[in-house]
Protein backbone atom coordinates (compact mmCIF):
# COMPACT_ATOMS: atom_id res chain seq x y z
CA UNK A 1 0.00 0.00 0.00
CA UNK A 2 2.65 2.21 0.32
CA UNK A 3 3.26 2.91 -2.93
CA UNK A 4 -0.01 3.08 -4.29
CA UNK A 5 0.13 7.11 -4.51
CA UNK A 6 3.48 9.30 -3.84
CA UNK A 7 2.70 13.14 -3.89
CA UNK A 8 4.15 16.00 -2.06
CA UNK A 9 0.79 17.24 -1.17
CA UNK A 10 -0.33 16.45 2.41
CA UNK A 11 -4.08 16.49 1.35
CA UNK A 12 -3.61 14.67 -1.95
CA UNK A 13 -1.44 11.48 -0.16
CA UNK A 14 -3.54 11.32 2.97
CA UNK A 15 -5.75 10.09 0.16
CA UNK A 16 -4.10 6.88 0.11
CA UNK A 17 -4.86 5.67 3.65
CA UNK A 18 -8.59 6.21 2.75
CA UNK A 19 -7.89 2.45 1.96
CA UNK A 20 -7.09 1.51 5.41
CA UNK A 21 -10.48 3.38 6.47
CA UNK A 22 -13.19 1.96 4.78
CA UNK A 23 -11.61 -1.31 3.49
CA UNK A 24 -10.39 -2.69 7.47
CA UNK A 25 -12.75 -4.19 9.77
CA UNK A 26 -10.81 -4.20 13.03
CA UNK A 27 -13.78 -4.17 15.34
CA UNK A 28 -14.41 -7.82 16.46
CA UNK A 29 -17.23 -7.38 19.23
CA UNK A 30 -18.31 -10.16 21.51
CA UNK A 31 -20.65 -12.48 20.03
CA UNK A 32 -24.34 -12.90 22.23
CA UNK A 33 -28.19 -12.69 21.46
CA UNK A 34 -29.14 -10.32 23.77
CA UNK A 35 -30.02 -7.67 21.10
CA UNK A 36 -33.35 -6.58 22.67
CA UNK A 37 -31.69 -5.74 26.08
CA UNK A 38 -28.77 -3.29 26.45
CA UNK A 39 -25.89 -5.79 25.79
CA UNK A 40 -23.64 -3.53 24.12
CA UNK A 41 -21.77 -6.07 23.17
CA UNK A 42 -24.43 -7.74 21.56
CA UNK A 43 -25.94 -4.88 19.94
CA UNK A 44 -22.19 -4.13 18.41
CA UNK A 45 -22.30 -7.61 17.10
CA UNK A 46 -25.81 -7.34 15.44
CA UNK A 47 -24.60 -3.56 13.48
CA UNK A 48 -21.73 -5.61 12.52
CA UNK A 49 -23.37 -7.84 10.54
CA UNK A 50 -25.27 -5.80 9.21
CA UNK A 51 -22.41 -3.61 7.93
CA UNK A 52 -21.03 -6.38 6.68
CA UNK A 53 -24.08 -6.87 4.20
CA UNK A 54 -23.82 -3.57 3.60
CA UNK A 55 -26.98 -2.55 5.62
CA UNK A 56 -25.71 0.93 6.43
CA UNK A 57 -28.65 2.44 8.62
CA UNK A 58 -29.72 -0.62 10.04
CA UNK A 59 -26.05 -1.08 11.24
CA UNK A 60 -25.85 2.68 12.15
CA UNK A 61 -28.78 2.07 14.35
CA UNK A 62 -27.28 -0.72 16.28
CA UNK A 63 -24.09 0.92 17.09
CA UNK A 64 -26.05 4.42 18.36
CA UNK A 65 -28.40 1.87 20.55
CA UNK A 66 -24.61 0.38 21.60
CA UNK A 67 -23.28 3.31 22.60
CA UNK A 68 -26.29 4.80 24.26
CA UNK A 69 -26.02 1.26 26.11
CA UNK A 70 -22.63 1.91 27.29
CA UNK A 71 -20.93 4.81 25.99
CA UNK A 72 -17.13 3.67 26.31
CA UNK A 73 -17.48 0.95 24.15
CA UNK A 74 -14.79 1.80 21.55
CA UNK A 75 -15.99 -0.67 18.49
CA UNK A 76 -19.66 0.64 18.82
CA UNK A 77 -18.12 4.09 18.01
CA UNK A 78 -15.90 2.89 15.20
CA UNK A 79 -18.60 1.27 13.87
CA UNK A 80 -20.87 3.92 13.93
CA UNK A 81 -18.38 6.01 11.87
CA UNK A 82 -17.80 3.73 9.16
CA UNK A 83 -21.39 3.27 8.97
CA UNK A 84 -22.56 6.67 8.70
CA UNK A 85 -19.40 7.35 6.21
CA UNK A 86 -21.10 4.15 3.46
CA UNK A 87 -24.24 5.02 4.46
CA UNK A 88 -23.98 8.66 2.82
CA UNK A 89 -21.67 7.72 0.07
CA UNK A 90 -23.58 5.03 -1.09
CA UNK A 91 -26.63 7.39 -0.86
CA UNK A 92 -24.40 9.55 -3.30
CA UNK A 93 -23.78 6.32 -5.71
CA UNK A 94 -20.38 6.20 -4.25
CA UNK A 95 -19.64 2.75 -2.63
CA UNK A 96 -16.61 3.79 -1.21
CA UNK A 97 -13.29 6.28 -1.24
CA UNK A 98 -11.69 4.46 -3.41
CA UNK A 99 -13.41 6.30 -6.67
CA UNK A 100 -12.39 9.65 -5.27
CA UNK A 101 -8.50 8.75 -6.00
CA UNK A 102 -9.22 10.13 -9.26
CA UNK A 103 -8.94 13.27 -7.72
CA UNK A 104 -5.77 13.00 -6.04
CA UNK A 105 -3.76 12.30 -9.72
CA UNK A 106 -0.99 14.32 -9.46
CA UNK A 107 0.13 15.61 -13.57
CA UNK A 108 3.32 16.90 -12.92
CA UNK A 109 5.84 14.44 -13.46
CA UNK A 110 4.09 14.62 -17.12
CA UNK A 111 4.62 18.28 -17.10
CA UNK A 112 0.53 19.23 -16.79
CA UNK A 113 -0.10 22.05 -14.10
CA UNK A 114 -3.59 21.40 -13.27
CA UNK A 115 -4.17 20.26 -9.29
CA UNK A 116 -6.67 18.13 -8.06
CA UNK A 117 -9.13 21.03 -7.15
CA UNK A 118 -9.63 21.63 -10.39
CA UNK A 119 -10.64 18.16 -11.01
CA UNK A 120 -12.78 17.56 -8.49
CA UNK A 121 -16.09 18.62 -10.29
CA UNK A 122 -17.98 21.24 -7.56
CA UNK A 123 -21.00 18.80 -6.98
CA UNK A 124 -18.50 16.16 -5.80
CA UNK A 125 -16.87 19.01 -3.37
CA UNK A 126 -20.63 19.90 -2.17
CA UNK A 127 -21.51 16.29 -1.48
CA UNK A 128 -18.88 15.47 0.02
CA UNK A 129 -18.86 18.60 2.77
CA UNK A 130 -21.97 17.24 4.48
CA UNK A 131 -20.80 13.61 4.78
CA UNK A 132 -17.24 14.59 6.39
CA UNK A 133 -18.65 16.87 8.70
CA UNK A 134 -21.16 14.16 10.06
CA UNK A 135 -18.21 11.51 10.19
CA UNK A 136 -15.62 13.98 11.81
CA UNK A 137 -18.54 15.07 14.60
CA UNK A 138 -18.58 11.77 15.72
CA UNK A 139 -14.82 11.14 15.86
CA UNK A 140 -13.93 14.24 17.23
CA UNK A 141 -16.38 12.96 20.29
CA UNK A 142 -14.96 9.69 20.41
CA UNK A 143 -11.41 11.41 20.26
CA UNK A 144 -12.22 13.76 22.93
CA UNK A 145 -13.52 10.84 25.04
CA UNK A 146 -10.38 8.60 24.43
CA UNK A 147 -7.70 11.51 25.12
CA UNK A 148 -9.84 11.83 28.53
CA UNK A 149 -9.87 8.17 29.79
CA UNK A 150 -13.74 7.26 29.10
CA UNK A 151 -13.55 4.53 26.48
CA UNK A 152 -13.00 1.06 26.90
CA UNK A 153 -9.64 0.84 25.27
CA UNK A 154 -10.08 -1.81 23.05
CA UNK A 155 -9.78 0.89 19.98
CA UNK A 156 -8.08 4.12 20.48
CA UNK A 157 -7.72 8.14 18.55
CA UNK A 158 -4.27 6.14 17.27
CA UNK A 159 -6.49 2.87 15.77
CA UNK A 160 -8.32 5.17 13.65
CA UNK A 161 -5.74 8.08 13.30
CA UNK A 162 -5.00 6.39 9.89
CA UNK A 163 -8.95 7.25 8.40
CA UNK A 164 -9.64 10.50 10.47
CA UNK A 165 -6.13 12.04 8.60
CA UNK A 166 -8.04 11.29 5.29
CA UNK A 167 -10.73 12.93 6.51
CA UNK A 168 -9.42 15.99 7.50
CA UNK A 169 -7.41 15.72 4.39
CA UNK A 170 -10.48 15.28 1.93
CA UNK A 171 -12.04 18.16 4.21
CA UNK A 172 -9.39 20.48 3.30
CA UNK A 173 -9.71 19.78 -0.43
CA UNK A 174 -13.18 20.19 0.13
CA UNK A 175 -12.59 23.81 2.07
CA UNK A 176 -9.86 25.03 -0.94
CA UNK A 177 -12.37 23.87 -3.69
CA UNK A 178 -14.57 26.59 -2.31
CA UNK A 179 -12.15 29.11 -2.97
CA UNK A 180 -11.15 28.37 -6.19
CA UNK A 181 -10.53 31.38 -8.35
CA UNK A 182 -13.46 32.16 -11.07
CA UNK A 183 -13.37 30.40 -14.03
CA UNK A 184 -11.34 27.09 -12.54
CA UNK A 185 -14.69 25.45 -11.11
CA UNK A 186 -15.22 23.68 -14.18
CA UNK A 187 -12.68 20.63 -14.46
CA UNK A 188 -12.64 20.59 -17.90
CA UNK A 189 -11.61 24.42 -17.98
CA UNK A 190 -8.23 25.60 -19.40
CA UNK A 191 -8.40 29.40 -17.48
CA UNK A 192 -5.13 30.94 -16.90
CA UNK A 193 -4.64 31.07 -12.56
CA UNK A 194 -5.92 27.43 -12.25
CA UNK A 195 -2.13 25.87 -11.85
CA UNK A 196 -1.04 24.58 -8.64
CA UNK A 197 1.07 27.61 -7.62
CA UNK A 198 -1.68 30.22 -8.09
CA UNK A 199 -4.17 28.73 -6.91
CA UNK A 200 -2.36 27.67 -3.55
CA UNK A 201 -1.02 30.73 -2.87
CA UNK A 202 -4.25 32.30 -3.05
CA UNK A 203 -5.56 30.50 0.27
CA UNK A 204 -2.77 32.58 1.87
CA UNK A 205 -5.90 35.92 1.34
CA UNK A 206 -8.23 33.57 4.03
CA UNK A 207 -6.26 30.33 5.56
CA UNK A 208 -8.22 30.26 8.82
CA UNK A 209 -10.39 27.70 7.52
CA UNK A 210 -7.73 25.48 6.33
CA UNK A 211 -5.37 25.93 9.85
CA UNK A 212 -8.14 23.73 11.32
CA UNK A 213 -8.04 20.97 9.15
CA UNK A 214 -4.05 21.00 8.89
CA UNK A 215 -3.99 20.98 12.98
CA UNK A 216 -6.42 18.12 13.42
CA UNK A 217 -3.84 15.74 10.03
CA UNK A 218 -0.56 16.83 11.53
CA UNK A 219 -2.14 16.15 15.39
CA UNK A 220 -3.09 12.68 14.10
CA UNK A 221 0.29 11.96 12.74
CA UNK A 222 2.10 13.07 15.88
CA UNK A 223 -0.17 10.00 17.57
CA UNK A 224 0.63 7.72 14.53
CA UNK A 225 3.97 8.28 13.13
CA UNK A 226 4.59 4.82 12.10
CA UNK A 227 2.12 4.90 9.59
CA UNK A 228 3.12 8.63 8.41
CA UNK A 229 6.78 6.90 7.95
CA UNK A 230 5.49 4.58 5.41
CA UNK A 231 3.19 6.71 3.54
CA UNK A 232 5.27 10.00 3.49
CA UNK A 233 8.92 9.08 3.89
CA UNK A 234 9.32 10.79 0.38
CA UNK A 235 8.08 14.28 2.62
CA UNK A 236 10.51 13.56 5.35
CA UNK A 237 13.55 14.05 3.96
CA UNK A 238 16.82 12.61 5.52
CA UNK A 239 14.94 9.88 7.70
CA UNK A 240 14.81 7.20 4.94
CA UNK A 241 18.41 5.48 6.28
CA UNK A 242 17.17 5.73 9.80
CA UNK A 243 16.10 2.68 11.65
CA UNK A 244 12.30 2.55 11.73
CA UNK A 245 11.66 3.13 15.67
CA UNK A 246 14.28 6.10 15.12
CA UNK A 247 12.35 7.48 11.78
CA UNK A 248 8.75 7.05 13.48
CA UNK A 249 10.32 8.90 16.23
CA UNK A 250 11.51 11.88 14.14
CA UNK A 251 8.24 12.11 11.92
CA UNK A 252 6.63 12.26 15.03
CA UNK A 253 8.35 15.04 16.46
CA UNK A 254 8.07 16.46 12.76
CA UNK A 255 4.39 16.37 13.20
CA UNK A 256 4.18 17.48 16.76
CA UNK A 257 6.03 20.74 15.78
CA UNK A 258 3.89 21.40 12.63
CA UNK A 259 0.97 20.74 15.28
CA UNK A 260 2.09 23.17 17.06
CA UNK A 261 2.69 25.86 14.44
CA UNK A 262 -0.91 25.28 13.14
CA UNK A 263 -2.78 25.55 16.63
CA UNK A 264 -0.86 28.40 17.92
CA UNK A 265 -2.00 30.19 14.44
CA UNK A 266 -5.22 29.28 14.94
CA UNK A 267 -6.34 33.31 16.26
CA UNK A 268 -3.62 35.44 13.82
CA UNK A 269 -4.29 35.62 10.50
CA UNK A 270 -0.94 36.89 10.41
CA UNK A 271 0.39 33.74 11.74
CA UNK A 272 -2.13 32.09 9.87
CA UNK A 273 -0.50 33.11 6.75
CA UNK A 274 2.78 32.48 7.64
CA UNK A 275 2.18 28.61 8.37
CA UNK A 276 0.47 28.07 5.22
CA UNK A 277 3.77 29.60 3.47
CA UNK A 278 5.93 26.98 5.35
CA UNK A 279 3.24 24.48 4.24
CA UNK A 280 3.31 25.65 0.38
CA UNK A 281 6.98 26.10 0.24
CA UNK A 282 7.66 22.63 1.64
CA UNK A 283 5.36 21.61 -1.49
CA UNK A 284 7.28 23.63 -3.78
CA UNK A 285 5.22 26.14 -4.89
CA UNK A 286 6.17 29.51 -3.17
CA UNK A 287 4.70 32.66 -4.50
CA UNK A 288 7.77 34.58 -5.52
CA UNK A 289 6.36 37.43 -3.47
CA UNK A 290 7.32 39.62 -0.02
CA UNK A 291 4.89 38.05 2.25
CA UNK A 292 6.08 39.53 5.61
CA UNK A 293 6.93 43.35 4.30
CA UNK A 294 10.84 43.06 4.85
CA UNK A 295 10.98 44.17 1.33
CA UNK A 296 13.02 40.92 0.85
CA UNK A 297 11.61 38.80 -2.02
CA UNK A 298 11.24 34.29 -0.46
CA UNK A 299 14.78 35.32 1.37
CA UNK A 300 13.79 32.40 3.51
CA UNK A 301 14.19 28.61 3.21
CA UNK A 302 12.31 25.93 5.52
CA UNK A 303 14.88 24.99 7.72
CA UNK A 304 13.51 26.30 11.56
CA UNK A 305 16.28 28.60 11.31
CA UNK A 306 16.31 32.59 11.03
CA UNK A 307 17.94 32.82 7.15
CA UNK A 308 17.84 36.86 7.22
CA UNK A 309 18.40 38.08 10.30
CA UNK A 310 14.69 39.58 10.92
CA UNK A 311 14.25 37.57 14.28
CA UNK A 312 11.50 35.54 12.78
CA UNK A 313 11.77 32.11 11.28
CA UNK A 314 10.73 30.32 7.96
CA UNK A 315 8.06 33.23 7.67
CA UNK A 316 8.84 34.00 3.89
CA UNK A 317 10.12 30.88 2.31
CA UNK A 318 11.23 29.72 -1.20
CA UNK A 319 10.79 26.50 -3.26
CA UNK A 320 11.97 23.43 -1.62
CA UNK A 321 13.51 22.36 -4.96
CA UNK A 322 16.14 24.81 -4.74
CA UNK A 323 17.23 23.41 -1.81
CA UNK A 324 19.39 20.47 -0.73
CA UNK A 325 18.90 18.94 2.62
CA UNK A 326 21.88 16.96 4.05
CA UNK A 327 20.60 13.45 5.27
CA UNK A 328 23.47 12.36 6.52
CA UNK A 329 23.55 15.35 8.57
CA UNK A 330 20.37 15.03 9.51
CA UNK A 331 19.98 11.44 10.75
CA UNK A 332 23.55 11.71 12.68
CA UNK A 333 21.83 14.48 14.70
CA UNK A 334 18.46 12.77 14.88
CA UNK A 335 20.30 9.78 16.27
CA UNK A 336 22.16 11.53 18.55
CA UNK A 337 19.03 13.68 20.46
CA UNK A 338 17.39 10.70 20.80
CA UNK A 339 20.21 8.87 22.14
CA UNK A 340 20.25 11.78 24.55
CA UNK A 341 16.33 11.60 24.98
CA UNK A 342 16.26 15.13 23.79
CA UNK A 343 13.57 16.77 21.88
CA UNK A 344 14.41 16.41 17.80
CA UNK A 345 13.84 20.48 16.22
CA UNK A 346 12.80 20.89 12.66
CA UNK A 347 15.86 22.32 12.56
CA UNK A 348 17.47 19.02 13.21
CA UNK A 349 15.69 17.24 10.33
CA UNK A 350 15.78 20.16 7.71
CA UNK A 351 19.56 20.58 7.96
CA UNK A 352 20.50 22.53 4.54
CA UNK A 353 23.42 21.86 2.30
CA UNK A 354 23.40 23.78 -0.23
CA UNK A 355 20.95 26.67 -2.03
CA UNK A 356 20.79 27.40 -5.67
CA UNK A 357 18.62 29.17 -7.73
CA UNK A 358 15.94 26.75 -9.73
CA UNK A 359 14.62 28.21 -13.18
CA UNK A 360 11.91 29.90 -11.38
CA UNK A 361 14.48 31.97 -9.54
CA UNK A 362 16.90 32.97 -12.29
CA UNK A 363 15.56 36.69 -12.75
CA UNK A 364 14.18 36.62 -8.85
CA UNK A 365 16.53 39.81 -7.23
CA UNK A 366 15.91 38.63 -3.84
CA UNK A 367 17.22 42.17 -1.85
CA UNK A 368 16.23 43.90 -4.56
CA UNK A 369 19.46 45.56 -5.06
CA UNK A 370 19.20 45.61 -9.10
CA UNK A 371 21.09 42.38 -9.42
CA UNK A 372 19.84 38.91 -10.32
CA UNK A 373 21.65 35.67 -11.03
CA UNK A 374 20.78 36.22 -14.97
CA UNK A 375 21.43 39.87 -15.23
CA UNK A 376 24.87 39.47 -16.35
CA UNK A 377 26.66 36.22 -17.10
CA UNK A 378 30.43 37.26 -16.00
CA UNK A 379 28.86 37.98 -12.46
CA UNK A 380 26.85 34.48 -12.58
CA UNK A 381 28.80 32.89 -9.93
CA UNK A 382 29.49 35.92 -7.32
CA UNK A 383 26.01 36.63 -7.63
CA UNK A 384 24.44 32.98 -7.14
CA UNK A 385 27.27 32.32 -4.03
CA UNK A 386 25.99 36.59 -2.69
CA UNK A 387 22.03 35.45 -2.67
CA UNK A 388 22.05 32.26 -2.59
CA UNK A 389 25.05 30.88 -0.45
CA UNK A 390 25.04 31.00 3.49
CA UNK A 391 27.16 33.35 4.83
CA UNK A 392 28.48 30.25 7.13
CA UNK A 393 29.10 27.61 4.63
CA UNK A 394 29.76 24.73 6.88
CA UNK A 395 26.79 23.47 9.15
CA UNK A 396 28.98 22.99 11.94
CA UNK A 397 30.38 26.92 11.41
CA UNK A 398 26.91 27.90 11.23
CA UNK A 399 25.76 26.51 14.55
CA UNK A 400 29.27 27.15 16.22
CA UNK A 401 27.75 29.52 19.50
CA UNK A 402 31.13 31.59 18.65
CA UNK A 403 29.51 32.54 15.77
CA UNK A 404 26.57 33.39 17.02
CA UNK A 405 25.84 37.18 16.19
CA UNK A 406 23.87 40.36 18.08
CA UNK A 407 20.53 40.25 16.31
CA UNK A 408 19.19 44.01 15.25
CA UNK A 409 15.81 43.48 15.31
CA UNK A 410 15.43 41.90 18.65
CA UNK A 411 18.35 43.49 20.47
CA UNK A 412 18.95 39.38 21.56
CA UNK A 413 21.95 36.97 20.64
CA UNK A 414 20.88 34.79 18.29
CA UNK A 415 22.33 31.29 18.56
CA UNK A 416 24.41 30.28 15.43
CA UNK A 417 24.52 32.58 12.28
CA UNK A 418 22.17 30.42 9.70
CA UNK A 419 22.17 33.66 7.14
CA UNK A 420 22.71 34.06 3.72
CA UNK A 421 25.49 36.41 2.30
CA UNK A 422 23.55 39.52 1.23
CA UNK A 423 21.29 39.42 4.77
CA UNK A 424 24.81 40.25 6.69
CA UNK A 425 25.27 43.40 5.05
CA UNK A 426 20.92 44.39 5.74
CA UNK A 427 20.14 46.41 8.66
CA UNK A 428 17.47 45.84 10.98
CA UNK A 429 14.70 47.74 13.52
CA UNK A 430 17.34 50.80 12.74
CA UNK A 431 15.37 53.00 15.08
CA UNK A 432 15.55 50.78 17.39
CA UNK A 433 12.12 50.36 18.71
CA UNK A 434 11.02 47.05 20.68
CA UNK A 435 10.75 44.08 18.37
CA UNK A 436 6.54 43.84 18.93
CA UNK A 437 6.33 47.32 17.38
CA UNK A 438 9.16 46.53 14.94
CA UNK A 439 7.08 43.28 14.14
CA UNK A 440 3.60 45.18 13.87
CA UNK A 441 4.99 47.41 11.69
CA UNK A 442 6.27 45.02 9.53
CA UNK A 443 3.19 43.08 9.46
CA UNK A 444 1.26 46.01 8.54
CA UNK A 445 3.60 46.62 5.64
CA UNK A 446 2.65 43.61 4.14
CA UNK A 447 -0.97 44.28 4.19
CA UNK A 448 -0.39 47.07 1.88
CA UNK A 449 -1.93 46.56 -1.50
CA UNK A 450 -1.24 49.25 -3.88
CA UNK A 451 1.27 52.32 -3.63
CA UNK A 452 0.12 55.88 -2.79
CA UNK A 453 -0.80 57.94 -6.32
CA UNK A 454 1.29 60.86 -5.71
CA UNK A 455 4.67 60.54 -6.34
CA UNK A 456 5.07 62.43 -2.58
CA UNK A 457 3.39 60.78 -0.57
CA UNK A 458 5.20 57.57 -2.33
CA UNK A 459 8.51 58.64 -1.59
CA UNK A 460 7.28 59.65 2.15
CA UNK A 461 6.30 55.89 2.71
CA UNK A 462 8.90 54.10 1.47
CA UNK A 463 11.08 56.73 3.26
CA UNK A 464 8.86 55.11 6.36
CA UNK A 465 9.86 51.34 5.34
CA UNK A 466 13.75 52.12 5.27
CA UNK A 467 13.80 53.79 8.56
CA UNK A 468 11.41 51.42 10.74
CA UNK A 469 12.31 48.21 8.98
CA UNK A 470 15.75 49.09 7.17
CA UNK A 471 16.27 45.42 5.87
CA UNK A 472 15.85 44.85 1.98
CA UNK A 473 13.63 48.55 1.82
CA UNK A 474 17.57 50.20 1.81
CA UNK A 475 17.94 48.92 -2.09
CA UNK A 476 14.70 50.54 -3.13
CA UNK A 477 14.04 53.62 -5.58
CA UNK A 478 10.69 54.60 -6.71
CA UNK A 479 10.45 52.54 -9.46
CA UNK A 480 11.47 49.43 -7.51
CA UNK A 481 9.14 50.27 -5.22
CA UNK A 482 6.72 50.12 -8.25
CA UNK A 483 7.91 46.91 -9.19
CA UNK A 484 7.01 45.44 -5.38
CA UNK A 485 3.89 46.02 -5.75
CA UNK A 486 3.19 44.74 -9.35
CA UNK A 487 5.06 41.71 -8.16
CA UNK A 488 2.73 41.17 -4.99
CA UNK A 489 0.02 42.19 -7.03
CA UNK A 490 0.49 39.41 -9.96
Amino acid sequence: MKNVLKSKFLWVSALALAFGFVGCNLFNPTESVDIKGNDANALTYEGYLKFRNNEYSAAETYFRRAIFADSSHSEAWYGLMKSVLNKRLAEHNETNLFSLLKYAQDDRASGGTNNPLVKMDTAVARMLEPIITEVNDIAQQFIERDKAGKNDGVITYKTISDGYMVLQALKTMVILKKKLPSGCENPKANVTGCDYATVLNQYKQDPGETMETFNAFFEACEMNPESMSNYFDDMFQGFNNLRPEAQQAAIGSMCSALAKQTKDAADDEDEQKKTLNIIIGQMAYSDITDDDGDGCIDEEVYDGEDNDGDGEIDEDVSDKDNVDYDESKSVSVVLEKQKKGQDVLISDMRIVKETKPNNKYRYVDIDMNGITIATDKSTNQQELKWEWGFFRGDYANRTNILNSYINEATGLTTQGDHRFNFATKLIWNPMGLPYSQFKDIKDSIAKVKAPASDLATRQLDLKYRQTHIGGCWANYDDDRYLKWFERRNK
